[in-house]
């Protein structure tokens, strides 16, 4: 299977870390030690924890008082719609801060005067059950005896997490032996000028086209929605000041982790943009580590379009007919998403006012984040509402509830069965897609942080700035062998958008023809190669203030926050086998000139961030490396294990009479499109032929 060992799948899935014996014998030290502490004490600390959390609420009045929010219509709203949270998501961390407050308390009063080191305090504490009679165990206790609807911690690949102490540190950017360097620098430096090329005329290398990429985000906010913290009265926080400067020290919310860039030629400008640690989750009633918190329900279940709870899905539903709401343009193959009402609209779109402009409504704050995010959920939409209206046809006497149950397991299946046999073949290569399913997987387990906020996130690094209309009215195939050539019928080719301009402030007259016009160019305009330098229009390299988020160095920020262990550690356990311990244990991996240029901006080999080092692999048999291959297909072990677990077994026979419904099928019935390819993730070519819409 190339560089990639499946074997180190099955380390992870059983547990990849062993004590060895000097580990162990340290570990007893540690226990003898603590457990030396009286039930009294434990209480004591507890309390203390509490008292801090009260005092901190102090300083967010401070804050708001100082009108120190997140501002509707500024880049930090955008920001905050990319991880916005629920009123549960809100709960469940405020709670897990209150025992991570418990567990520094102890680290700092009993382990540090005793020699303990971070790490083996955390691992001590994480089998330290809350203290009896305790108010925070009997909280924990409540909380997870209810029915939470997603909203469970993260798991991690290897056992420990990377913080400075242990708990929840994050490492300084400078000032000392164990510096990093900052997220928005390490972005600057892999940057590389767009090429200004046009499509017109250029000879497909990559095979790949922008669906691949589009659906990437789409499985993304289906498993992993990674939230941020909030103030105690639910209040957004902001970082960074109006004109994006870093704030005085008094404005300091201990939730902030602001990326800044500090300049270093003579006409920079120092800049800051809004990052808010992300929300924390209880994973059980024992102190610990920080742990992350994942919104969404981990399974492909199409959450980000039903929403995440039973309360969210019913506000999107019509309550009659099994539907759901649209914006009506004609049948049910031309209809847009709902709409944003007044009151929903800062929780959709970063404007000033609802009315400014176009803002639609799904089960996720994420569904602006640009038009190929519009589109994706757009179709399954009017995909939902085209077969509850044949189920209606053919069932009268069902109700509404029956017609949209119905109808929302036929959706998931042919989600799923994309994903699973389209999708993730082009994602892995087929030898790894298929492998994944042959594999046993005794647990169902939530997503990983390694999946969540690094390996999925590859898809940034293949989208351009522009899509390029590439519809039949502007464009003729020519061949070169087994290949097409694009011809632009028009010099220059014009863009239907600029990514920049769409973000989560959506500019376009969206349309049923537009949409049209936008599916058929992305099944036509290739994907930028999966490599470290990622367009402008995701990323901010000027030397003025921004006016947009840099993705990269929101990743590498948010990498750091959870406490991911450096890609070395990645690599070993899924490809090497044996320790990493120069940089040349990489040079089989990364190009040469990449490892070049990691090599002036990281000090150390060791330091290289997983998302930084998976991005800069050489893509294996599918579109990644084989660091982030091995992550997903993880994943994915456990994703269809949950799948085989959670199979409506209600709803099989009527799932069964569209098995042979596939990509193509979903395109063509959901759009305008007058033909599709037989891959939609692939570019129309000789071997990759197009298929009538009238055919399918």
């Amino acid at each position: 299977m190339g560089g990639i060992k499946y074997n180190c799948l099955l380390a992870f899935i059983i547990g990849a870390s062993l004590l060895t014996i000097g580990e162990a014998e340290s570990r007893r030290d540690v226990n003898a030690e603590l457990n030396r502490i009286p039930a009294s004490k434990w209480l004591q600390l507890v309390d203390s924890a509490l008292d801090s959390v009260k005092r901190q609420k102090r300083l967010e009045d401070n804050l708001l008082n100082s009108d120190i929010t997140v501002k509707n219509g500024s880049l930090s709203h955008a920001q905050l719609l990319e991880t916005l949270p629920n009123l549960a998501s809100k709960e469940d961390s405020f709670l897990a801060l209150k025992i991570l407050k418990s567990s520094l308390f102890v680290f700092n009063s009993e382990c540090l005067p005793n020699e303990i080191d971070g790490d083996e305090c955390r691992s001590y504490l994480e089998q330290k059950p809350l203290p009896e009679g305790s108010t925070l165990r009997t909280e924990c206790e409540n909380l997870l005896k209810g029915n939470r609807e997603g909203h469970h911690a993260f798991r991690r690949l290897l056992e420990s997490s990377h913080y400075r102490n242990g708990f929840y540190e994050m490492f300084p950017n400078s000032g000392s032996r164990d510096a990093v360097p900052a997220a928005w620098s390490i972005s600057k430096e892999l940057y590389e000028p767009d090429d200004n090329q046009t499509l017109n005329e250029v000879i497909v290398e990559n095979n790949s086209n922008l669906g691949l990429a589009q659906w990437a985000q789409f499985v993304e906010h289906d498993l992993s929605k990674p939230v941020s913290q909030s103030m105690g009265s639910g209040a957004p926080i902001e970082c960074c000041s109006r004109d994006q400067i870093n704030l005085q020290p008094r404005h300091h919310h201990p939730a902030c982790a602001p990326i800044l860039y500090q300049p270093s030629g003579k006409y920079d400008v120092p800049s800051c943009l809004n990052y808010v640690r992300s929300a924390l989750a209880v994973a059980d009633c024992n102190f610990g580590g920080a742990e992350q918190l994942n919104q969404a329900t981990g399974s492909l279940d199409l959450s980000q379009l039903y929403g995440f709870t039973l309360a969210a899905e019913k506000k999107l539903r019509v309550l009659e007919g099994g539907l759901l709401k649209t914006t009506p343009r004609g049948e049910y193959d031309n209809a847009l998403l709902p709409m944003a009402t007044d009151t929903e609209g800062p929780s959709f779109c970063a404007r000033d006012k609802i009315g400014d402009g176009t803002c639609f409504a799904a089960g996720d704050s994420r569904v602006n984040s640009n038009p190929f995010s519009i589109l994706i959920y757009t179709i399954f939409m009017r995909n939902h509402n085209k077969l509850a209206v044949e189920l209606h046809e053919r069932n009268r006497r069902w109700g509404d509830e029956k017609l949209f149950q119905a109808a929302k397991a036929i959706n998931v299946a042919i989600y799923r069965r994309v994903v699973i046999e389209e999708w993730l073949p082009a994602v892995l290569g087929n030898r790894l897609a298929t492998e994944i399913k042959r594999r046993p997987n005794k647990h169902a387990l939530e997503v990983s942080n390694e999946f969540a906020v690094a390996a999925i996130r590859f898809y940034f690094s293949m989208l351009p700035n522009e899509l390029q209309n590439l519809t039949k009215d502007n464009v003729v195939y020519g061949s070169e062998g087994s290949q097409y050539i694009f011809i632009s019928k028009d010099l220059p080719t014009t863009n239907l958008f600029e990514l920049k301009e769409e973000i989560y402030k959506p500019k376009l007259q969206y349309t049923s023809s537009k949409l049209n016009e936008i599916l058929e160019s992305l099944l036509n305009q290739q994907a930028m190669d999966m490599d470290s330098t990622y367009a402008g229009g995701v990323v901010w390299h000027k030397n003025t203030k921004p006016t947009h988020a840099d993705i990269l160095a929101f990743d590498i920020q948010r990498g750091r926050d959870h406490g991911l262990l450096p890609y070395h550690k990645y690599l070993e356990s899924c490809v090497l086998s044996k320790p990493v311990t120069s940089w040349r244990d990489f040079e089989q991996y990364i190009p040469k000139d990449v490892l070049d240029k990691l090599k002036t901006i990281y000090s150390s080999w060791s330091d290289v961030d997983l998302i930084v080092g998976g991005i800069s692999e050489r893509p294996v048999h599918g579109s990644v490396g084989p660091t982030f291959s091995c992550i997903i297909a993880e994943q994915f072990v456990h994703v269809l294990k949950q799948h085989e677990q959670k199979q409506d077994q209600k709803h099989a026979q009527l799932v069964d009479q569209y098995r042979r419904f596939n990509g193509t099928k979903l395109l063509c019935l959901s759009s305008g499109l007058s033909a599709v390819p037989q891959n939609i993730f692939q570019l129309p070519s000789a071997s990759n032929h197009m298929v009538s819409c009238e055919d399918v």
